[in-house]
Order: structure tokens, then C-alpha cells, then sequence
């Protein structure tokens, strides 16, 4: 049994999403990417494929708790296959209601998600092409760069 499992109000899709992480890991090719440090000391890396207007992949990794990894997991689910601008528009909200509940003191974890997801959207959609920065969120709703 892990601490997920004991912790209560993990819902058992984000427990699912936390033992079991979907579009986990970087891939290959990518044509956005982000990297994105939350004031808990979590990191979430996310890279996009677009084409076409359309989210064509889409991968993730964090270094973080299983809050972390339930939320980043889930935002990879939410956006596979839509439209660019609405992948774009998935927040904190969406995510967490999508899993149906993490402990209140992890929800931090759902805004790093929707947070770097879009920022690596920014990235693939720049004139300049894909770059990196690793970049820290400060927690004040902003991003800063380390």
C-alpha cells in the first residue's frame, strides 16, 4: 500500500492515475516542450506535438509526489486530440474535477500541470521554434524564470 492509497480525498481515478501515469516520459519527437518548478520544489516537464491545429502528442514527466503525478497525467489525457486552442484553455479546475478529487494541500499540483502544459503550447506555437528555459513558478499565478 502506498501513501496515496491511505491519504484521504484520493479519488480512486486519480489513485489509477497516480500508480498507472498516462503519456509518461519524453518522446522522441516534439515540437513544444516546457519545464516548470512549483514552490513545493516539484518539477513537470511536458512536450507537445501540433499539427494541423490539432494536439498530435502529447508526453510529461515530474519528479514529484503522486498528486504530481496524477494531475500531469491527467492533463495529457484531457488534451489528446483536441484543438490546439482548447488544449490550451485546460486549467487547474478541469484537471482536478477530471480526477475527482486529490487531497486539498496537493491541489497546487493540478495548477503546475495546466501551467506548464500551456506554456509548452506557447513554445510549439513561437515564431522562434522549440526552445527550453527551465523556468520556476513563483505561486503568485505567474511564471519566473530561475
Amino acid at each position: 500500500m502506498t501513501d496515496h492509497d491511505r491519504k484521504p480525498g484520493f479519488s480512486m481515478v486519480a489513485r489509477d492515475h497516480a500508480s498507472y501515469p498516462r503519456h509518461f516520459g519524453s518522446p522522441r519527437q516534439w515540437n513544444g516542450r516546457a519545464r516548470i518548478t512549483g514552490p513545493c520544489g516539484d518539477t513537470m516537464e511536458f512536450w507537445v506535438t501540433v499539427g494541423d491545429g490539432r494536439v498530435k502528442g502529447v508526453s510529461f514527466t515530474t519528479d514529484g509526489c503522486a498528486p504530481s503525478l496524477a494531475c500531469g497525467s491527467m492533463a495529457t489525457t484531457l488534451c489528446r486530440g483536441r484543438r490546439v486552442d482548447e488544449a490550451m484553455e485546460i486549467s487547474q479546475s478541469d484537471i482536478l474535477g477530471a480526477l475527482g478529487g486529490i487531497p486539498v494541500d496537493s491541489e497546487h499540483c493540478a495548477l503546475l500541470a495546466a501551467t506548464t502544459l500551456r506554456s509548452a503550447f506557447e513554445d510549439a506555437l513561437s515564431e522562434a521554434g522549440p526552445a527550453i528555459a527551465g523556468e520556476s513558478w513563483g505561486g503568485e499565478g505567474g511564471i519566473a524564470e530561475s
